[in-house]
């Protein structure tokens, strides 16, 4: 195959190089416009971009084989993230003779990790991949910024326009996704000060905790993320308390006028919850455990109850082990549909989705595979620290905000089925890899 790439003008490496120049923009897509950068909208035939982008990386992968297999040889993280990606392979061929596309659809809960494995490998092809992705990131931050909020606060109208051929909102913003956006901005601006002023950093991190507070009024899931993620990365900073106490203070400040002028957006969100101060105290007061206005506890108990018939199924079924694969909708297969619908397909809750498909098995390696990346991200940071290699230890502790942010937020929503949130998880995991690798396959040392 190589040899015959040659001869027609392409050299082994050249895809993973478009593979990278193709990533930033992929990712500014996604975090941008969520759902409706996920596919062209051709009548009758939609391409999928994530689906194109793991095309073009699978092409490369046959075309420059040892590129691509050079860091799964040389790190064991991978390797583990290689035995997840083949079990469900395994789980998932079963389901294709009767479900067909839809076991590929669901499959996707696991095929998003070769994003991984590709950036990893375009990172042996071109070192200087993530200088131009900090350069696009900085650019993009505050475009990013502005049109967050109003993204999120134009999402439930009616009259938005549609991507064309499309049932589609433009404004289609989750607020789960929201989040995890505005924390990536808020953690680059901090880790990698030298790409913004510092005036121009503090007033973009305020803006960034607007639209924070905006999405904790909506998504308990996106806040509870966008915490965790902050803690991480506040436990690698040397000055952590004097940033908490400036964000402790704008927060404040921020919630207490709100609340004393009964501020709120005339429009209430996809869920009908106002974007409103009470709104927000309710929401949090609800992580306590304790009775929730509204439609905060009926949101919890529909997804127990959920969790509860589909574990019980497995059981009757003899699949804990092995988990029951893909294509069915496990939803509708214990009589829970969505308004009526046959669309819920999934616990509403990635891990427990891993659970549901893959058995105690898949959440097994799953684990595993999340013990071993923080083991060696927690450890390379430590020793890149000593090192002097500042650049790449602030990347690696910017992979660990926007994964842990990913990580809990999809306890509440199936975020790893969407390549809005997949993508992004999976080049963080493999950026991480690389930066934090004691081996020579990453050639950058210089920072």
């Amino acid at each position: 195959m190589s040899s015959a790439l040659r001869r027609t003008g392409v050299q082994p490496g050249r895809l993973f190089d478009l593979y990278g120049r193709l990533l930033g923009p992929l990712l500014a897509g996604y975090l941008l416009f969520d759902r409706a950068f996920a596919y062209v909208h051709l009548p009758g035939s939609p391409l999928f971009v994530a689906e194109m982008m793991l095309g073009l990386g699978s092409v490369a992968a046959v075309t420059a084989t040892r590129r691509f297999l050079l860091p799964v040889s040389n790190e064991p993280v991978l390797a583990w993230l290689a035995a997840f990606a083949l079990w469900g392979l395994i789980r998932t061929v079963p389901g294709l003779a009767t479900y067909q596309l839809d076991a590929v659809r669901d499959a996707a809960l696991w095929y998003y990790c070769l994003f991984a494995f590709f950036v990893t490998a375009a990172l042996t092809t071109s070192p200087d991949l993530l200088d131009r992705l900090i350069d696009q990131l900085t650019k993009l931050i505050p475009w990013l910024l502005l049109w967050l909020p109003l993204g999120l606060l134009l999402a439930p109208v009616a009259a938005a326009p549609h991507v064309p051929f499309s049932p589609v909102s433009v404004l289609s913003h989750k607020a789960g996704s929201t989040a995890i956006a505005a924390l990536l901005a808020l953690g680059s601006m901090w880790l990698l000060p030298g790409t913004r002023s510092p005036r121009s950093r503090a007033g973009w991190s305020t803006l960034a905790f607007l639209v924070l507070a905006l999405v904790a009024t909506q998504n308990r899931g996106g806040l509870l993320g966008a915490v965790a993620g902050m803690a991480v990365g506040l436990a690698f900073m040397r000055h952590r308390l004097g940033l908490v106490a400036r964000a402790v203070l704008v927060v404040g400040v921020g919630l207490s006028v709100a609340t004393l002028l009964s501020l709120q957006v005339p429009v209430k969100g996809l869920q009908g919850r106002a974007f409103s101060a009470s709104q927000l105290v309710a929401n949090v007061v609800s992580l306590g455990g304790k009775e929730s206005p509204g439609n905060l506890g009926g949101t919890v108990e529909g997804r127990e109850q959920l969790w509860s018939r589909i574990l019980d199924k497995q059981i009757v079924d003899g699949h804990l082990a092995d988990g029951s694969g893909f294509g069915q909708n496990l939803a509708a297969d214990v009589g829970v549909y969505d308004a009526g619908k046959d669309t819920l397909r999934s616990p509403h809750n990635s891990h427990l989705h891993i659970m549901a498909r893959l058995g105690v098995a898949g959440l097994s390696l799953w684990i595993a595979l999340w013990v071993a990346w923080y083991w060696q991200l927690i450890g390379g940071c430590r020793r890149l620290a000593r090192d002097g290699l500042h650049t790449r230890r602030q990347l690696g502790v910017l992979s660990m905000m926007v994964t842990t942010s990913v990580l809990v937020s999809c306890f509440f929503d199936p975020q790893l089925e969407g390549p809005q949130v997949a993508a992004l998880l999976w080049t963080s995991f493999g950026i991480g890899v690389a930066v934090t690798t004691a081996r020579p396959w990453f050639g950058r040392t210089s920072w």
